[in-house]
């Protein structure tokens, strides 16, 4: 597997002074001519002499996420004077490959085709229709259009039918996993935009979707990505602002694992799990709104996760089925547990959690870990949501009581568990929920001064409600004491080692810094 940088520029003296700058960090680069007048002969052969990598040179029009508005004839003339001056491989779409011609050896032909609307059902055909426009020792790139990640898989899946020498890949945000994953399919090349320098104002990516060289370098693993490296991801809608590729990946590194770990966003959780069916998908994160049907596909389901019906994480076993577990439960109870025991040393305060009064606001996955940890603990749950029949048969499912959204205000409770993505900037907000973020799940008035606050909303950290039950009076638990011991439980499912709690810690402050969770 190799990465190729790719570089666009409009004019010809920066163009190459940031190739030599950055080229050390790549495996090859790509200058992308498609705003560069043809710089001359010698031009070409200084700078191919002075570049210590192969070198893709490509003219992008239209047809390619480019902006070439120049004739084909000048098109061909520079693609050809570069293959003499020394490049390793020159791109042309394969509409006009035979045009073109061959080229002077030992330069290669990649013939590239981009399907910039989305990506078709039948990859195989536009594979074939491409390999009619060969010459021996070209090389097929095909890239189309990712609407959604179902798009990315099927790409995937396409890369492993053709039993590899397919550079093959999706664009756009949707299928930016794809850049990440395609070489343990079958991908030769994977393109990154450059690396941001300092001192130095950045290139843009050459097309829509491409990480930055330094983020792709950060997900591969110490030995860089094989056809043996396994896949692990975090799966949810939205996703984007989950911190845990970024914890789960610092991890995996830490311990040194042949490993990836990526974010998918699917439309459709049942159509993913089946177009990830392939042994290199070796376990999920699931999250909101999935874990009830990740539930429901796992051949094997731990007990208490059972009883919940809720799955956040999937492990595939030897012969390809799925395990789900829980690790959400596990961590709320040791959360719960260990703020409850400085609580209750108050005067007044109960003395044990079984004497405690558990309110638990949501009822999604998450509002079920909390339910099923709350009553592990002996503790009495209350749960209240704002659809009162979808309430009542979680409260019926789970064996607690439920209560009506307006009688909040009337409920003497110990602590308080907020399972819902209101005050949170990724998860219900702002895509999906403009009034979300920075908003409040109920008035401040309603929350009991000196109870325990518990809030499962970790971005930002100090949430509006953390922010409200601290002026009350309340003690409160932040959402990433929940995210760092689900993911230390889930880290030792997916790889049997240990997680470094320090380490978790320290790589989800990193992710909120750097804007990742």
């Amino acid at each position: 597997m190799a990465v190729v940088t790719s570089f666009l520029a409009s004019d010809w003296a920066t163009l190459t002074q940031r190739v030599l700058h950055q080229a050390h960090l790549a495996d090859l680069v790509e200058l992308r001519l498609d705003e560069i007048a043809h710089p001359g002969g010698e031009a070409l052969r200084t700078f191919f002499k002075s570049c210590p990598k192969p070198v893709i040179v490509t003219i992008g029009g239209p047809e390619a996420f480019g902006t070439f508005a120049g004739s084909q004839e000048e098109r061909f003339e520079l693609l050809r004077d570069a293959a003499v001056a020394g490049a390793r491989f020159v791109d042309i779409d394969w509409s006009l490959s035979l045009e073109l011609g061959e080229v002077e050896a030992p330069c290669h032909r990649i013939v590239s085709r981009h399907d910039l609307e989305g990506t078709p059902e039948d990859l195989m055909a536009m594979d074939e229709e491409m390999r009619a426009v060969l010459y021996e020792g070209d090389a097929i790139k095909l890239v189309t259009h990712a609407t959604c990640t179902e798009d990315g898989l099927r790409m995937l899946r396409h890369l492993r039918r053709t039993r590899g020498g397919t550079i093959a890949f999706c664009s756009g945000s949707a299928g930016t996993f794809t850049r990440v994953l395609a070489p343990i399919f079958g991908s030769p090349f994977t393109y990154a935009a450059p690396a941001i320098m300092p001192e130095e104002v950045a290139l843009e990516p050459s097309a829509p979707g491409q990480l930055r060289l330094g983020e792709l370098l950060g997900i591969l693993p110490p030995g860089g990505l094989s056809h043996e490296t396994a896949v692990l991801g975090v799966v949810g809608n939205p996703v984007k602002h989950s911190a845990s590729p970024f914890v789960h990946g610092m991890a995996l590194k830490h311990v040194g694992l042949d490993a990836v770990y990526v974010a998918f966003e699917p439309d459709d959780f049942d159509s993913f799990l089946d177009l990830a069916d392939d042994p290199v998908f070796r376990g999920l994160s699931v999250t909101a709104p999935f874990k009830a049907r990740a539930a429901a596909r796992a051949r094997r389901v731990e007990d208490r996760a059972q009883s919940l019906g809720a799955v956040n994480t999937l492990v595939r076993r030897n012969d390809g089925s799925w395990t789900g577990a829980n690790t959400d439960l596990s961590a709320v109870r040791t959360c719960l547990e260990r703020a409850f025991g400085v609580w209750s040393s108050e005067p007044g305060r109960p003395v044990g959690m079984a004497l405690a009064q558990v309110l638990v606001l949501g009822t999604g996955g998450a509002a079920r870990a909390a339910i099923g940890a709350a009553k592990d603990t002996g503790a009495s749950v209350w749960v209240a949501g704002r659809n009162a029949d979808r309430t009542g048969i979680l409260a019926h499912e789970l064996g607690v009581e439920a209560v009506l959204w307006e009688e909040i205000a009337s409920l003497s409770y110990d602590i308080l568990i907020h399972c819902t993505p209101v005050g949170s900037e990724g998860a219900g907000s702002g895509e999906s929920n403009p009034q979300a973020a920075g908003s409040m799940v109920i008035p401040a008035e309603l929350l009991r001064p000196g109870s325990l606050v518990f809030d499962a909303v970790y971005r930002p950290l100090r949430t509006p409600l953390l922010i409200a039950a601290q002026e009350r009076g309340c003690t409160c638990i932040p959402g990433a004491e929940w995210f760092v011991r689900q993911a230390a439980a889930q880290f030792e499912l997916f790889t049997s080692h240990e997680a470094d709690d320090a380490l978790l810690r320290a790589a989800f402050e990193g992710a909120l810094v750097q804007g990742k969770g």
